[in-house]
C-alpha cells in the first residue's frame, strides 16, 4: 500500500495514546528552558575568526546529496581535531526560514563555553519519499516505500564520513560521533547508536517516532542488542501533550546502565508540538547536553 507521507512522519503512527508522562527526566544543573537571547539565532553580531557553512556534494554519497558542514569559530586557524555531529533533515538544520538555526546556536555556546566546538554536518533527505525511506530501519505494511535506514546508515558509514574524515580534522571514533534529528530522523538516530555502535556514540533525538513498527520495534532493537560502551550520550525529548511518546524508553535505557543528568535526559516539554519551531526551541539543551564542554 502506498501512502503519503506526512509533512513530519512520526504524526499518526508515533503518536500513541496520550496521557501525562510518569517518568520525566530533566537535569538540573546547567539546562534551563531555552531563550532566543542570546543563544538562539535571531541576531548574527560580526565577530573574529566565526564559524561557517560551506556546500558538501559527493557524488558517491546517494548519488551526490546535498550536504551541508559547519566548522566552528576559529577552524581556519587551529590544528585541533574536532568531533562531529550528523544531522538528518540537513535541508532545516541551518539558515532557511522555518529552519532550526543549529550553526548560529552552536556558535553561540561555544564561543560561551557551554558546548565542545564541533564539526555539524547537515544531510538533505533527498526528496520525495525518500525521507521516509531512509529513516525507517525495518519494513512496515502501513505505509510504503520504507525499510531503507540500514542503507541509508552504511552508506553514511562508508562514504561520506570517510570523506569527512578526509577532507577536515575530525575524531573518528564512535565516542566522538554523533547523529541527531527530528521526528523518523529521531528514530534513525537512536537505532544508529545500538545497530552502528563502532560508528556512533552520541545522539540528539527530538520527538523520535518510537511508535513506528513492523516486524519488530526500536524498543525490542535496543533490548536485544544492548548498550555499547561507545553509547556515551543520549538526549531525547517530546512536546506534550501533542506529541510522540518517549516514557517507554526511559525505563529502557536506565537498565542499560544510563544515568540521568550524567549521559542520558529525557524532556517533555509543555506545549511543546511536532514542529520546527519546538525542535529549534528545545536545539540549545540538546547540543549542550550531547556536547558538553569536556566530552566524555
Amino acid at each position: 500500500m502506498l501512502a503519503t507521507e506526512p509533512a513530519w512522519s512520526g504524526g499518526s503512527l508515533g503518536a500513541l495514546p496520550r496521557g501525562r508522562f510518569g517518568w520525566l527526566v530533566i537535569l538540573a544543573l546547567g539546562l534551563t528552558s531555552c531563550s532566543t537571547s542570546p543563544t538562539g539565532p535571531r541576531t548574527s553580531p560580526t565577530r573574529l575568526l566565526p564559524g561557517h557553512v560551506e556546500s558538501l556534494v559527493y557524488g558517491p554519497f546517494r548519488n551526490g546529496r546535498q550536504c551541508w558542514v559547519y566548522l566552528p569559530p576559529g577552524y581556519a586557524t587551529s590544528d585541533r581535531r574536532y568531533p562531529v555531529l550528523y544531522l538528518n533533515d540537513g535541508e532545516i538544520q541551518f539558515d532557511v526560514k522555518g529552519g532550526i538555526h543549529a550553526n548560529r546556536v552552536c556558535e553561540d555556546l561555544i564561543r560561551r563555553g557551554e558546548m565542545a566546538p564541533i564539526i555539524v554536518v547537515a544531510i538533505e533527505t533527498g526528496g520525495g519519499h525518500q525521507r521516509f525511506v531512509d529513516y525507517t530501519p525495518w519494513p512496515s505494511f502501513l505505509w510504503a516505500p520504507n525499510g531503507g535506514g540500514d542503507f541509508y546508515l552504511q552508506a553514511v558509514r562508508d562514504t561520506l564520513k570517510p570523506e569527512i574524515d578526509r577532507r577536515y580534522r575530525t575524531l573518528t571514533d564512535p565516542r566522538n560521533t554523533g547523529m541527531a534529528g527530528m521526528s523518523l530522523g529521531g528514530l534513525i538516530s537512536v537505532y544508529a547508536a545500538y545497530a552502528y555502535s563502532g560508528t556512533f556514540g552520541r545522539v540528539g533525538a527530538f520527538s523520535p517516532t518510537y511508535g513506528y513498527w513492523g516486524p519488530t520495534d526500536i524498543y525490542e532493537v535496543a533490548d536485544s542488542l544492548g548498550r555499547a560502551d561507545t553509547f556515551v550520550r543520549w538526549y531525547q525529548d517530546t512536546g506534550y501533550p501533542d506529541d510522540n511518546r518517549i516514557d517507554g524508553m526511559i525505563g529502557l535505557a536506565l537498565g542499560q546502565g544510563f544515568k540521568p543528568g550524567v549521559d542520558f535526559l529525557s524532556v517533555t516539554e509543555e506545549g511543546g508540538e511536532h514542529d520546527p519551531p519546538s525542535w529549534e526551541h528545545r536545539f540549545p539543551d540538546m547540543i549542550r547536553f550531547v556536547f558538553p564542554p569536556d566530552p566524555r
